[in-house]
């Protein structure tokens, strides 16, 4: 079942999508919208930064995908999901981001299961930090990675494999339900 936007749902997403749509540039560096134009900046370019951004960002996620072997038909019952890369430059040395998204807000919205997920605040981390040197106690810190990738997803869906998934490409895609215990 596809789920019907709002009028004020449209209009955000179509807001989100022109901004989008409309920076080709960050930090003077040209900003691809698809896997096969940032192949092609890297080859005017004479580099692999995009490149090797997509390569990362496929093994990083690959946890979460079960690839079809040819031949192999999709189950009964999985609806497709469509996915694409969106790219991006980071101010920390100017290097190239790319991560593979899911289009998500095409399916309806589960009814049961809280949706939500917070980010902290820049103060908050502030003040937890001011806190921390008050008291004299040491601050120590982690970053993890595609947590988002071990999270229970109850749908069963698949995907066509694009452009990023080199050799697999258009090989069907089941996402697997992940149980974090």
């Amino acid at each position: 079942m596809v789920y019907e936007h709002s009028e004020k749902e449209r209009k955000t997403i179509a807001a989100a999508n022109t901004k989008y749509i409309k920076c080709t540039h960050r930090f003077g560096l040209e900003i691809p919208k698809t896997v096969k134009w940032a192949i092609e900046i890297d080859t005017e370019n004479g580099n692999c930064l995009w490149q090797e951004a997509i390569v990362k960002e496929m093994e990083a996620v690959k946890i979460a995908f079960q690839i079809l072997e040819d031949g192999k038909k999709v189950p009964p019952g999985y609806p497709r999901m469509e996915c694409h890369m969106i790219f991006d430059v980071k101010l920390d040395g100017f290097c190239r981001k790319a991560r593979l998204v899911a289009g998500g807000h095409r399916t309806e919205p589960p009814a049961s299961v809280l949706t939500y997920a917070s980010v902290v605040s820049r103060e908050t981390v502030q003040i937890a930090l001011t806190v921390a040197a008050l008291n004299d106690l040491q601050v120590k810190t982690s970053d993890v990675k595609n947590v988002y990738l071990t999270a229970p997803c109850a749908e069963k869906i698949y995907t066509v494999l694009g452009l990023e998934f080199g050799a697999d490409a258009s090989k069907p895609l089941l996402f697997y339900r992940h149980c974090t215990a």
